[in-house]
């Protein structure tokens, strides 16, 4: 074998070793994670909705949310909000609108 042989053999075989290393060590070190859920109260007052659901999605978006689950809770929410919150729902699967009395059954999941 020629030296180049060599040198790309060992390369190889280093960068093999760090990805296994990361695999089965690094992978054990992380600490635990624990699923988050962001709630959003839908009111017929907030009329930032819009704003507000955008922002959310951002994170979204960019996968730097921390949150599993986006809660909109339609407290009194005006039809136009609603229907706002279920095109939000459709376009990000993270979110979900429930009714208020829906809380404690969803929260339980």
């Amino acid at each position: 074998m020629e030296k180049a042989e060599i040198i790309a053999i060992a390369v190889v075989a280093v960068i093999a070793a760090a990805e296994l290393f990361c695999l089965f060590i690094c992978s054990k070190l992380r600490p635990e994670c624990y699923p988050l859920c962001i709630a959003q109260p839908v009111t017929a007052q907030d009329k930032e909705l819009r704003q507000r659901l955008e922002y959310i999605a951002s994170f979204i978006e960019s996968g730097s949310s921390f949150a599993d689950t986006v809660l909109l809770i339609d407290i009194d929410g005006t039809q136009e909000q609603l229907q706002l919150c279920r095109e939000f729902c459709n376009s990000y699967h993270a979110m979900e609108l429930i009714k208020i009395a829906d809380i404690e059954k969803h929260l339980k999941n």
